[in-house]
């Protein structure tokens, strides 16, 4: 089963760039974590209440990322999170 994909905007702000201006490639995880988080309280899965109503957290298990090209500073970016494996204590978002 997979949900509708979930879109996620976000500004390039300077704290997310290198020197030149180009986005710091570890600043992507930032923006697909916002993301995740938002792509999860849409489906109804708050991180704040699944911790203290049933004491569960998601976690990272395996990550992988492919750079197509750089954004930069002051860019308007669009995160699209969809989940195409979801089992009954896991999901998969690409």
């Amino acid at each position: 089963m997979e949900h509708r994909p979930h879109r996620f905007a976000c500004r390039v702000y300077l704290e997310d760039t290198d020197s030149g201006g180009v986005v710091y490639h570890a600043s992507y995880l930032r923006f697909a974590e916002r993301a995740r988080t938002e792509y999860l309280r849409a489906l109804g899965l708050s991180h704040s209440q699944l911790i203290a109503r049933e004491g569960l957290i998601f976690v990272v298990k395996r990550l992988s990322v492919e750079y197509h090209r750089p954004a930069r500073l002051d860019d308007s970016l669009v995160v699209i999170t969809r989940a195409p494996v979801i089992g009954s204590a896991s999901l998969e978002l690409a």
